[in-house]
């Protein structure tokens, strides 16, 4: 990516753990920015359903690469770190950048400064790995690796391709960026009670309105709308099934994205898993003043 002198602040975590509502606070605090680091809030077309802060909420704090291409648009982390870099390059010397969301590689491709093509990420976009035969799979790993394995992992094509992928993104690291990386931890329970509150607000505000306006445009061919939210919608509108059922499968792929997203940001040991303000604005000073 490129060097920044300057400290970033992470505030991840798994959805509807009140990220943004940290975020926004600790700007406020610091005279920080923030900059979206979700993967799926980066499109115009679709709000609701991406839990998209409000016009409102994005006025209190300045707020970037929030809607900002169109679901039509081939968009990837090498794209992703562009925009980054355009936004951090504009920053005043006295404005802290906060990246905020719950999309891990996002995140990790700046503050650990991933060295991309766009070569590279469009191979691995077409699903590469995916197609390749269990012999194929095995020479792509790390022979130490592969004897280490049990028979089998040693024949479980998702297993050997997460090994590939694990081994990619450490050979992709540059040096890491200034930065505190914060993971905001809430009860299993208390997180499941959010979201199923999250998926009744969304329909409350508008959720089946938007998911017809996608469908009259056309877009629900995009990628970009096979995601939670919207494609829970497929058979709704043809009366094949309930608006309860649509909630109650938005709730349980909800959580269950929840679970692996909580699983990714565990991989860091060195984040700071906190449900705290205090402590989030007290490490972030403190950052700050040695930076």
């Amino acid at each position: 990516m490129f060097k920044y002198p300057k400290p970033i602040i992470v505030i991840a975590g798994p959805t509807a753990s009140g990220k943004s509502d940290f975020a926004i606070k600790l700007a406020k605090d610091i005279n920080g920015v923030i900059i979206n680091a979700d993967s799926r809030q980066i499109y115009k077309e679709i709000s609701i359903g991406t839990a998209k802060p409000s016009i409102e909420e994005m006025k209190e704090v300045p707020h970037f690469l929030y809607g900002h291409i169109s679901v039509k648009e081939n968009y990837n982390i090498y794209r992703y770190q562009k925009d980054v870099e355009k936004v951090l390059t504009n920053l005043s010397k006295e404005q802290i950048p906060i990246f905020v969301g719950g999309t891990g590689l996002y995140i990790d491709s700046v503050v650990f400064n991933y060295h991309l093509s766009k070569e590279e990420v469009d191979k691995e976009e077409r699903g590469k790995l995916n197609l390749l035969s269990i012999k194929e799979l095995r020479k792509l790993v790390d022979p130490n690796i592969l004897k280490s394995l049990n028979n089998s992992d040693r024949n479980n094509p998702v297993r050997l391709i997460r090994i590939i992928e694990k081994n990619e993104k450490r050979e992709l690291r540059g040096k890491e960026l200034i930065h505190k990386y914060f993971v905001i931890d809430i009860d299993k329970e208390e997180l499941n009670r959010r979201i199923r509150d999250r998926v009744e607000n969304m329909i409350d505000n508008g959720l089946i309105e938007e998911n017809i306006n996608t469908r009259e445009e056309d877009l629900n061919k995009y990628p970009a709308l096979k995601t939670i939210g919207y494609q829970e919608f497929d058979g709704y509108f043809e009366k094949q099934k309930s608006l309860d059922d649509v909630k109650d499968e938005i709730v349980k792929n909800t959580s269950k994205y929840a679970k692996r997203q909580k699983t990714w940001f565990r991989r860091h040991k060195h984040a700071i898993w906190t449900n705290d303000y205090d402590l989030i604005l007290a490490e972030s000073l403190k950052l700050i003043k040695i930076s």
